[in-house]
């Protein structure tokens, strides 16, 4: 239902024609393929004409391929990855992502909520309703965004209050005992002030069976928010946007499942073995516990839970100053999430974790951005933004499994692990765009950063048996860009560019803060981009490539320790490859889209926990991936109009740790690979021109593949035999249907 946007400049002349524009993957009245309008260098501009690889999606295409929320943009857009391991989002997009996710870290891709920047991973993981579109930048953008954009952006745009009366209201139902109801209203108040408001509610069991009595079944939804925008315009050059949503999430949400047999195991069903001393054993009355290694199945005893939030609040106001305008963003967010895990993933009260985190930020920019045309021989922007977050994070670990380290701590029969952090960061950017000649542009942008982070950790561990100090750090960067593009025709434009992107540096709170790593230094990449742009046949194919190079220093990468995750910083990595993004329009009945990426991402020679990683592919980067959809519209007697609309997506293998270990037990105790996986979705539309009534049938995961989301291996879990940690993965929703019933009016 809600999620993020690019800039403020939605609410002005030039955004509100990106708003009445037919949205992303739809066409004009012709039947031809329509022209988009995106605001993702901060004005309204046709994205054909836009020198950076970016998707855009309108609400409609998006309701198309149906996007619900963020997770599904997977499918949707070349080279990027989107999934989340209990109430935390991953999000990565040619091989950079977030690597530190507690609130020490930063993420690399950026995430917009109407153009306030979310700093916590949590703000990706509600539904998406009510969408005016979904811009998705690919590779750095330095010197437009707020902060740490050096995988590219995701900007999620809101419907905004228009100045008539309408509505809609849709009911779904489906398996798993799902249902949801979600409605929005606008209502104009006078001819200076609207308001528009949006809800939701959704509950569905869990996908997953738990074999214990009682237990609770994970990967369920029990979630609602809410959302509202007043827009008020007392004069023709000034408009004030007044937004703020809720979102809560609950229910037992997104839990690991054991990959790995109990210790003991040679065939990975007989699970007991030989006690670990000092630590409880898989036996029971001398019987090994057996563990269900199937997708789905699990038999934890321990209730497990989650319960998030996320509430923002926003002022954007305009000033039309006849040659500019002036922006201002002001934001106020707060996250909280609250969640238990059963960490021996068994009916033995082995393990239990509990996570908390809180935090709260303060965003402020302000922009200046000329008026000109987008075919004026200038346009510019000047821009000054800060940020401000502070969070608090506690990891708290309780069972008879960590009884040999609990002594002296004030958790009974377990310890903890905490840490707060402040982060201060504020920047200053322009960019500007001359035209030498009618179709020749050249763009340069320059941005200076300086970021600060300061804390507390504290907490427990075996030598010295406990520790509480300060930790912080202080980093400042310059980052550009240079552009240049050419329109050949009308209908076709190349580009090159080359940037610099820079991730600020962050803070390891699970750790002693005398430890060499307890701070981690910034990212930093140069990248290289060539692209074309087209629109051919008579706007009945677009087509898109993008080829890049991204070399990256001192890239951040995650290791799941004993007692948490921790970030480090690799000397080097390179990240290149080519995407290519199409939609046809061959007849007035038939429609086509489609996108595909090949990465080839490795690290550069260099040892990381004794371990050579040379050659070893990124995390989370697939080296193929492919979306392919199409839609066809017919009559259905006199009944309605039908559409039958078919996405397939492929994700190739994917490496979820820098060290590559692909031998699953008994070789190895576990691995960090995700095989390959297809996906298949159809859904029928019915409708009729002169009926506010529309009806959706739907079947998501067609052929019930097993799609796993999330692998989680650390470096050294006492007990698994020969070390190497448990290899615990989260996995992507199986076979989904049902239907829906809308109304507008």
């Amino acid at each position: 239902m809600f999620s993020t946007t690019s800039a403020m400049a939605h609410i002005s002349s030039e955004t509100m024609a990106a708003q009445t524009s037919t949205a992303a993957g739809t066409e004009d009245a012709s039947g031809k393929i329509e022209d988009i309008v995106v605001t993702a260098q901060k004005r309204a501009e046709n994205i054909q004409r836009v020198p950076i690889a970016i998707s855009a999606l309108g609400g409609e295409a998006l309701a198309n391929k149906g996007f619900d929320s963020l997770t599904t943009l997977t499918k949707l857009a070349p080279s990027l990855q989107l999934s989340n391991f209990g109430p935390i989002a991953f999000v990565t997009m040619r091989g950079i992502g977030n690597e530190n996710t507690t609130a020490g870290g930063d993420p690399g891709v950026a995430f917009h909520y109407d153009g306030v920047y979310i700093g916590r991973p949590i703000g990706t993981l509600f539904s998406a309703f009510d969408t005016e579109r979904v811009e998705i930048l690919r590779g750095p953008q330095g010197t437009l965004y707020g902060r740490n954009a050096t995988g590219g952006s995701i900007n999620y745009i809101t419907k905004k209050p228009g100045d008539e009366l309408e509505g809609n209201f849709d009911a779904t139902l489906g398996n798993y005992d799902m249902w949801r109801i979600r409605g929005a209203l606008n209502i104009p108040v006078s001819d200076a002030i609207s308001t528009r408001v949006v809800a939701f509610r959704e509950k569905r069991d869990g996908f997953t069976h738990n074999a214990v009595p009682g237990g609770t079944d994970a990967n369920d939804a029990n979630n609602w928010g809410v959302r509202g925008h007043i827009l008020l315009k007392p004069t023709s050059d000034f408009s004030a946007l007044l937004s703020a949503a809720y979102i809560h999430s609950g229910g037992v949400g997104s839990q690991p499942e054991l990959r790995t047999p109990f210790p003991g195991s040679t065939t990975g069903q007989n699970l007991g073995g030989p006690p670990i001393p000092g630590l409880n054993n898989y036996l029971v009355n001398g019987v090994p516990l057996v563990n269900d290694l199937r997708p789905f199945h699990e038999g934890k005893n321990s209730e497990e839970y989650q319960r998030n939030s996320l509430a923002i609040f926003s002022a954007n106001l305009e000033y039309d100053l006849g040659a500019a305008t002036i922006k201002s963003i002001t934001a106020y967010a707060r996250s909280e999430f609250n969640s238990q895990a059963d960490t021996d993933y068994s009916p033995k009260d082995l393990g239990v974790l509990d996570l908390e985190e809180k935090a709260h930020q303060f965003s402020q920019e302000l922009q200046i951005v000329s008026n000109a045309g987008p075919n004026a021989p200038l346009n510019w922007i000047l821009g000054a933004y800060y940020f401000r977050e502070k969070g608090f994070r506690q990891s708290a670990f309780r069972g008879g499994r960590y009884a040999i380290i609990a002594a002296n701590n004030n958790v009974p029969d377990g310890f903890r692990l905490a840490g707060d952090v402040t982060s201060k960061s504020y920047a200053f950017f322009g960019q500007a765009t001359v035209r030498p000649l009618d179709r020749w542009s050249i763009t340069g942008g320059l941005r200076y950063t300086h970021d600060e982070k300061d804390g507390v950790n504290a907490g427990f561990q075996f030598s010295p048996p406990s520790y509480s100090g300060p930790v912080g750090g202080q980093w400042e960067k310059v980052t550009y860009r240079i552009a240049t593009d050419y329109q050949f025709t009308d209908a076709i434009l190349g580009y090159v560019s080359y940037s610099t992107g820079y991730k600020s540096g962050g803070i390891n709170q699970a750790i002693n803060p005398l430890l060499s790593n307890a701070v981690f230094e910034p990212e930093t990449v140069k990248a290289m981009e060539a692209g074309l742009k087209s629109q051919l046949f008579d706007r009945r194919l677009q087509l898109n490539l993008a080829a890049y190079r991204n070399k990256y220093d001192d890239l951040q990468f995650q290791i799941l320790g004993p007692f948490g995750a921790q970030a480090y910083n690799a000397s080097g990595a390179t990240v290149q490859g080519v995407e290519v993004e199409f939609q046809a329009a061959p007849t007035s009945w038939l429609r086509l889209d489609g996108s595909g990426a090949y990465t080839d991402a490795t690290f550069d020679p260099q040892l990381v926990q004794n371990v050579q990683l040379d050659g070893n592919r990124v995390q989370r980067t697939p080296k193929w991936t492919a979306n392919l959809g199409g839609s066809i519209s017919f009559p259905i007697g006199r009944i309605a109009d039908g559409r039958l609309r078919v996405d397939y997506s492929y994700t190739s293998r994917i490496f979820y740790t820098a060290f590559n270990r692909a031998a699953p037990f008994p070789v190895n105790p576990g691995s960090d690979l995700a095989p390959s996986y297809e996906n298949v979705d159809v859904r029928l539309f019915l409708n009729r021109t002169d009926s506010p009534w529309t009806g959706e049938l739907f079947v998501t995961n067609l052929f019930d593949t097993v799609q796993t989301g999330n692998v989680f291996r650390g470096i050294g879990f006492n007990d698994v035999p020969g070390g190497g940690g448990a290899e615990v993965v989260t996995y992507k929703p199986p076979r989904q249907y049902g239907f829906r019933i809308g109304y507008k009016f």
